[in-house]
């Protein structure tokens, strides 16, 4: 399997349709200081200006034509997601990261069924990063720096906690995708995980997930199909939460006892990975295993 870093490395830079909007033009200096090289932007109102330096374009299209691009991010409302990712599609973007929350179930799985092989990240998604390499999206990099730890999560702000907390016991991160916390991902998360474990420099993958769905109980089972073969560690939260409550995320939803905490936490146990219960816990365990294992290609922990 083709990792991010090489999509990345191969990549002819990153086209953002949103780039115009307030927090396309916030976040972008944060993404180009991981080395984001972002050619395009794409907007109907802002077509013919540049943001900070960058032209913009009115379509997708020619935004693609005019550089090469087909790695695409979407800095868009939730109900626009749809359109732009067809778009993005139809200019031949074969990467594409979406942000928003809250995408409609519908219009999520439209483009679900119209992405066929390309890889598309999200929704309500903080993105994903291969530090020092690129950044597609608004994870805190602040709390980031390369090194052999893989991270794949359903919660934003849970894995910015377990990144923070690797990074004060001096772990990095080697790939980082964050599949979001919609009913729908674009992105199964036993494929994340496996994309993860393809970057070279991948020792150890750390799982962020949570009640709701069976993501977690599908990397148990690529781990038990010999799928994934780097040691696995797992936050999973939501032990206190019952079958009815309205949880944060639309994608924490358990039907008829599918997606609990205990069948989670079971199956993960039964493949082998060791479970955590705070995220501090998971950075102390992970950094006393990495610290054990010389590195495969040396550099930053």
């Amino acid at each position: 399997m083709r990792s991010l870093r090489d999509r990345l490395g191969a990549a002819q830079g990153v086209v953002i349709q949103g780039l115009a909007s307030k927090t396309g033009r916030v976040q972008l200096a944060a993404m180009q200081a991981q080395g984001t090289r972002v050619v395009a932007g794409v907007s109907g109102r802002h077509a013919g200006t540049e943001v900070e330096g960058i032209p913009v374009y009115p379509t997708m299209a020619e935004a693609c034509r005019a550089t090469g691009a087909t790695t695409a991010l979407l800095f868009v409302p939730a109900q626009h997601v749809r359109a732009a990712a067809l778009d993005a599609f139809a200019a031949g973007v074969d990467l594409l990261v979406v942000l928003a929350e809250g995408v409609p179930v519908m219009d999520a799985i439209a483009v679900a069924e119209a992405a066929g092989d390309r890889l598309v990240v999200g929704p309500n998604s903080p993105g994903l990063i291969v530090p020092g390499l690129a950044k597609l999206g608004f994870m805190p990099s602040g709390a980031l720096r390369p090194g052999p730890v893989g991270l794949v999560s359903r919660s934003g702000t849970l894995s910015y906690e377990v990144s923070l907390h690797l990074a004060q016991r001096d772990v990095g991160i080697s790939t980082w995708i964050g599949i979001g916390g919609d009913l729908t991902p674009f992105l199964p998360m036993p494929r994340a995980a496996e994309l993860v474990a393809a970057d070279p420099r991948t020792e150890l993958l750390v799982i962020v997930g949570e009640v709701g769905g069976t993501g977690e109980e599908a990397v148990a089972q690529a781990i038990a199909d010999g799928r994934l073969t780097v040691p696995v560690h797992a936050l999973i939260v939501g032990g206190s939460a019952g079958g009815d409550e309205p949880l944060g995320h639309a994608g924490a939803v358990m039907l008829g006892g599918a997606g609990g905490y205990d069948a989670k936490v079971g199956r993960l146990r039964e493949a082998g990975v060791t479970v955590h219960g705070t995220p501090w816990d998971l950075a102390e365990a992970v950094a006393t295993q990495v610290a054990s294992v010389p590195a495969r290609l040396g550099g930053d922990r």
